[in-house]
C-alpha cells in the first residue's frame, strides 16, 4: 500500500450558517494543509462535509479531539481517515485547464497558452498542489481581480505583501503586474515549497522574497498593497494584526471570506480600514479595504 496522508471528514448540519465559520476559526491552530468540500454524505442527509488534510497524525488526532469537544454538542460528526497521497494529487490536477481573470492568465504546465492567446495576458504558471491557488477556487479569481485594480490605481512604490500565499499565485501575479517589491509568507512548509517551485517556473525568484511566518505572529514590514487569501474566521481573529500591516492610504484585499462572513469581516477592520470595493462569486466575497479613505 503506498504513502496515505492523514485527515478527517468533519460533517456540519447544513441548514447551520455559523457552524462553517467556527470550524475555520478553530482550525487555524489546528495546523491544517488544505480543506475540501466534499458535498453531502448521503441524499437529503442535511450533513455537508469537509475533508481537511494534515501533514502529521499527532495534529489530526488533536484536531479531531478539538473539534469533537468544541462543536460535537452541536451536531457535528468526525471522522479520520486516510487518504492515499496519489489520490490526492490525482484529484488536484484532474481536468484543470487554464483560467482567465482580468489580464491575468492562471495555467497549469500542461496547458500553457499557444502565443496568440497570450498575447496582451500576464502568464502566471501554476502546478497543482496541496496548496490552494490554481485559480480555480472562486476566491482566488475575486482577490486576483482586486488585486489588478488596486495595482492600477496604486501610485508607486507598488510594493506588494501576500499573507498565506500558499501556491504563490498572487505573489507571482502581483510582480508580473509591475509591483515590486513582493514579500509573500506562508506557515505551511508544504505551500512554501510548492511556491518555492512555482516562483521558479514564472522566474519570478528574484523579484518575490518567500520565507516562513504566521498571520498570528506577522513580523513583515508595511506594505502599499496587503493580500489576505485566508478565510473570513482567520481574517476576524487576526484583523487588527494586519491592518497594522498596511500603509497609509494602502490596500488590503482580504479574500477566502463566505457571504455569511461579510458583515463580521468588515466590523473586525472597521477601525482602521475602510471597504471601498467588493468582488463576489459562488457565495465568495474579496473585500477591498483602505486606511485612510472616507466611510463610503
Amino acid at each position: 500500500m503506498g504513502d496515505s496522508r492523514p485527515a478527517l471528514d468533519v460533517a456540519l448540519p447544513a441548514e447551520s450558517f455559523a457552524l462553517p465559520a467556527r470550524l475555520d476559526y478553530l482550525l487555524d491552530d489546528l495546523r491544517p494543509v488544505a480543506i475540501e468540500p466534499r458535498g453531502e454524505t448521503a441524499p437529503r442527509s442535511g450533513l455537508r462535509v469537509r475533508r481537511v488534510h494534515f501533514e502529521a497524525r499527532d495534529d489530526r488526532a488533536a484536531a479531531l479531539h478539538a473539534i469533537t469537544r468544541t462543536l460535537g454538542s452541536e451536531g457535528v460528526i468526525v471522522c479520520a481517515v486516510d487518504v492515499p497521497d496519489e489520490d490526492w494529487a490525482a484529484r488536484s490536477q484532474a481536468g484543470l485547464r487554464a483560467v482567465r481573470v482580468g489580464r491575468v492568465l492562471v495555467a497549469p504546465p500542461w496547458d500553457l497558452p499557444p502565443h496568440d492567446e497570450a498575447v496582451g495576458a500576464v502568464v502566471v504558471v501554476i502546478e497543482p498542489s496541496t496548496g490552494f491557488g490554481t485559480g480555480h477556487h472562486a476566491s482566488t479569481r475575486l482577490c486576483l481581480r482586486a488585486l489588478e485594480t488596486c495595482l492600477d490605481a496604486a501610485p508607486a512604490p507598488r510594493d506588494v505583501l501576500d499573507l498565506g500565499t500558499g501556491s504563490g499565485v498572487l505573489a507571482i501575479a502581483a510582480h508580473k503586474l509591475g509591483a515590486a517589491p513582493v514579500l509573500a509568507v506562508d506557515r505551511d512548509r508544504d505551500a512554501l515549497a510548492n511556491a518555492r517551485d512555482n516562483l521558479a517556473r514564472n522566474a519570478a525568484g528574484h523579484a518575490v522574497s518567500l520565507r516562513p511566518d504566521d498571520v498570528g505572529r506577522l513580523a513583515a514590514p508595511a506594505a502599499a498593497i496587503v493580500t489576505a487569501n485566508l478565510s473570513g474566521a482567520v481574517l476576524v481573529r487576526h484583523a487588527a494584526r494586519i491592518a497594522r500591516h498596511v500603509r497609509p492610504s494602502g490596500w488590503l484585499v482580504a479574500g477566502g471570506v463566505t457571504a455569511a462572513e461579510e458583515e463580521q469581516v468588515r466590523v473586525a477592520f472597521g477601525a482602521a480600514l475602510t471597504p471601498v470595493a467588493r468582488e463576489t462569486e459562488d457565495g465568495w466575497v474579496a473585500l477591498t479595504l483602505r486606511r485612510g479613505a472616507p466611510a463610503p
